[in-house]
C-alpha cells in the first residue's frame, strides 16, 4: 500500500480548513496603521547618511543664494539690447583651400 493511497486521509485533508490568524499577528507583521496626516507630523523616513548630507548641503546652498539675492534688493531687469548685427548669407563663399587633418587615436591600430 502506497502512502498516497490513503482515502481517509484525502477526505480529511479536503475538509480541513486552516484556522484564521490571530489579530495580533497582523499588527506585529504590518505594524499599526497611521493616518496620512499623522504620518506627516510624526513619521520617519530612513535615508542613508551620504544622501542626507547631500540634501542638507543642497538646502544650505539654496538658502545662501536666496539670502544673497534678497540682500541685493529687487532683481534688476536685464539691460535693453542694443542693435544686433544682422547676419546675411548673401555674400557667403565656400572655402577655397580645405585642409582636412585626420587624427587617429592610439587604439585605432589594435
Amino acid at each position: 500500500m502506497e502512502p498516497d493511497d490513503d482515502l481517509q486521509l484525502h477526505e480529511l485533508l479536503r475538509e480541513w480548513e486552516a484556522p484564521n490568524a490571530p489579530p495580533s499577528l497582523e499588527a506585529r507583521v504590518l505594524g499599526r496603521r497611521v493616518a496620512w496626516w499623522r504620518f506627516l507630523l510624526t513619521g520617519q523616513i530612513r535615508v542613508p547618511v551620504p544622501v542626507g548630507l547631500a540634501a542638507a548641503a543642497a538646502l544650505i546652498a539654496m538658502g545662501v543664494v536666496v539670502a544673497r539675492d534678497r540682500g541685493r534688493g529687487a532683481v534688476q531687469p536685464p539691460p535693453p539690447e542694443t542693435a544686433r548685427a544682422i547676419f546675411n548669407l548673401k555674400d557667403f563663399q565656400p572655402v577655397q583651400n580645405a585642409r582636412v587633418r585626420v587624427i587617429r587615436s592610439g587604439y585605432a591600430n589594435q
